[in-house]
């Protein structure tokens, strides 16, 4: 009898060792207030992908479950064999992830997407089940009013740091880019042709967070004409992690020359 009970008591702790392996595949998404008080938040749609991986593992891309189309929680469900354990690492979306704990900001980006495409990434450890997504980036804003349509918007800088491209990544505990090879002074918005300006209008880049010490907009138009402003030395562009910052340029701040 009492090597029945013995064998039972050990068939149960088996047992309660799988359903805990099952549960810690199971995680429960949700995303930090993005870009400042009263931004709308990343919303998390069914399948949306992202991608993930551990120490052991290259990364692969998984799909969340979700819910409403809006709704800013979601769960995911590691597939089968899927190792829970240790450090388990995110990035949204999947096409940001250039590899074991780097990331790659698009250099050109539509400008337009704001909130959602912003990059987000998050850490687990030992199978812990809600996981909080942060921004990589900070958000330059332009606020551009000028009667010229536009082609493209780039905005660059001659400093020796970075704004999209090739970075590692660490939290500490929030999300750091560290610049590496690939790692690019530029970010450009194209297919502007559809953007009315007259009357102004934003456009909303991800880049890393820094303080720029140069800083260039290079405005192009349709039929080619440029207009390039150089912001002075003494004002400096500030853009932290999960922030906007904003350039205000055309309409009050002065006509935009194109030659």
């Amino acid at each position: 009898m009492k090597r029945i009970i013995i064998s039972m008591v050990a068939l149960l702790a088996v047992a309660a060792t799988c359903v805990s392996c099952k549960d810690n595949s199971m995680f429960n998404l949700s995303v930090e207030e993005v870009a400042g008080k009263g931004a709308a938040p990343v919303s998390w749609p069914r399948n949306t992908v992202l991608a993930t991986w551990d120490d052991t593992m290259e990364p692969v891309e998984v799909k969340t479950a979700g819910t409403a189309p809006d709704s800013t929680f979601a769960t995911l469900q590691l597939p089968e064999g899927m190792r829970t354990q240790g450090v388990r690492r995110f990035v949204y979306p999947a096409t940001l992830c250039g590899g074991q704990d780097q990331v790659v900001i698009p250099s050109v980006q539509n400008g337009r997407d704001f909130p959602q495409g912003m990059p987000l990434y998050a850490e687990t450890r030992d199978g812990g089940a809600d996981v909080l997504f942060k921004s990589l980036c900070g958000v330059l804003r332009l606020q551009l009013t000028t009667d010229v349509r536009l082609a493209s918007v780039r905005v660059s800088t001659e400093d020796t740091v970075f704004m999209t491209g090739r970075f590692g990544v660490g939290n500490y505990p929030f999300p750091v880019l560290n610049a590496a090879s690939g790692a690019e002074k530029y970010a450009v918005c194209e297919g502007l042709q559809a953007v009315d300006f007259a009357q102004g209008a934003d456009l909303n880049l991800y880049v890393a967070p820094n303080c720029y010490n140069t800083f260039t907009v290079t405005l192009v138009a349709e039929d080619g004409r440029t207009c390039v402003k150089n912001l002075k030395e003494d004002k400096y562009v500030v853009v932290e992690r999960n922030a906007v910052c904003t350039i205000r340029l055309g309409g009050e701040e002065g006509e935009l020359v194109f030659e």
